[in-house]
């Protein structure tokens, strides 16, 4: 399997500027649903800049924050910095190296960097660590830059520049997205054979309204099409982008639907 570490290289800054912030509703939902007090440990596996570890670190005692790149996490630090956040242990490594000197934790949770994880592996590891009464939330979004949806033109047109300039396969930072085996199991199979036997499941739709430059900003944060992978035609790549989707919405307001799925598992 290619480096883990080297799937978001170049990706960080915009990361920390361009990502969609997880709905607030989430947030209340995983402190009601496992009761947390501000006691206990919470593990952020692949947890990027921090855009889950940081806002929950107020109702835990301690935190980890796990990530395989060195840059993301320098932006973590400066997120936790500005945001006057202090409990924050911030680990560079993978999610199936889980020990358990990470332990024991309460909660352990997972963004969209889950696709990119062995995922039994790492039901298993965090299984082991986790207190009676504790649990894992799992956190996907299904409003990806390459999705299939038509409704949207200045999406497809997205997608459409994206292929032209660095080909129809899908690239994961250095490599192409089908050197990785993600795990094609429904999640309710993979759980039904994870040592997580109880799992609730929501969905949080939303509607983000974006600027042509948050647009930009957020492509430039993903490994398929971070600015690097597009070499000395970077700005030529950017110029027609912006020009093709402006085209299609002069108002130059972008609205983009999608939702959040979580998975809220339980350790009885």
């Amino acid at each position: 399997m290619p480096d883990a570490a080297s799937l978001f290289k170049g990706t960080a800054w915009y990361y920390a500027r361009y990502r969609r912030p997880y709905l607030p509703e989430i947030f209340d939902d995983i402190v009601a649903y496992y009761d947390l007090n501000g006691h206990g440990r919470l593990l952020d596996l692949g947890c990027g800049t921090g855009e889950l570890a940081v806002p929950l670190a107020t109702h835990f005692e301690s935190v980890i924050g796990l990530d395989p790149s060195a840059e993301m996490l320098a932006e973590a630090k400066e997120r936790a910095k500005r945001e006057g956040v202090a409990n924050i242990e911030w680990c560079e490594g993978r999610a199936e190296e889980v020990d358990p000197s990470y332990g024991p934790v309460r909660l352990t949770t997972i963004g969209v960097s889950f696709h990119w994880m062995n995922q039994p592996t790492v039901f298993e590891k965090v299984y082991e660590i986790t207190e009676q009464g504790g649990g894992m939330v799992i956190i996907g979004d299904t409003s990806p830059v390459r999705g299939k949806s038509k409704t949207e033109d200045w999406k497809m047109k997205r997608k459409e520049l994206i292929i032209k300039y660095l080909g129809e396969e899908r690239r994961a930072g250095d490599h192409l997205h089908k050197e990785f085996i993600p795990e094609k199991r429904p999640f309710e199979k993979l759980i039904a054979g994870s040592p997580f036997k109880t799992f609730e499941f929501k969905e949080y739709p939303y509607e983000t309204e974006r600027t042509i430059d948050e647009i930009v900003g957020f492509l430039y944060s993903t490994s398929y099409a971070t600015k690097r992978l597009f070499g000395d035609r970077a700005d030529e790549f950017e110029q027609e982008l912006r020009s093709e989707l402006l085209r299609l919405v002069p108002s130059g307001k972008f609205i983009e639907g999608g939702k959040s799925d979580v998975f809220f598992l339980y350790k009885s």
